[in-house]
């Protein structure tokens, strides 16, 4: 099954499991705008995406082997996203392709372009599932091209 399948196949999971599950704590119904307007203001520096997560977020990236687990914003500021942010000239710009609420779960589609430190475009589908807690993201598990962020890892030092 190539990439494009594989994607397809985890993005229709993602939405079967949002429109089956229901939702205990309904979100502000502002949630799909609050998280519309973190993505818009790129993902990466001090005010961007990032600024929404709260202090004690569990962020798993999915993986068949060896998730990557991280307990808080910081750890996953830390340990998740600086390895790739400190590789690339600025944040990564968020192109949404849809977002779709149910309660206080939330499931955004989008492109992340970005140009790394050796001039090379950096180019990326994500599929995140977050659930929102008071206004903030509590929990995501986040779906990417791992081969697209492992070429930018091996390409480009830090």
């Amino acid at each position: 099954m190539n990439v494009l399948a594989k994607t397809t196949v985890l993005v229709a999971i993602l939405f079967s499991m949002l429109a089956s599950t229901g939702s205990a704590h309904a979100e502000p119904p502002d949630a799909e705008q609050r998280i519309r307007d973190a993505f818009a203001r790129g993902v990466g520096g001090p005010e961007s995406f990032y600024a929404l997560l709260a202090e004690d977020v569990h962020w798993t990236v999915a993986r068949a082997q060896n998730p990557s687990v991280y307990t808080s914003r910081q750890e996953f500021l830390d340990r998740g996203a600086r390895p790739v942010l400190d590789r690339l000239t600025g944040p990564i710009q968020a192109s949404v392709h849809d977002l779709v609420t149910d309660g206080d779960r939330v499931v955004a589609l989008w492109r992340g372009t970005a140009t790394a430190v050796d001039g090379k475009p950096y180019v990326n589908e994500y599929a995140w599932s977050m659930t929102m807690r008071g206004g903030e993201i509590a929990r995501v598990v986040a779906y990417l091209d791992l081969v697209a962020l492992d070429d930018l890892i091996r390409r480009v030092a830090v």
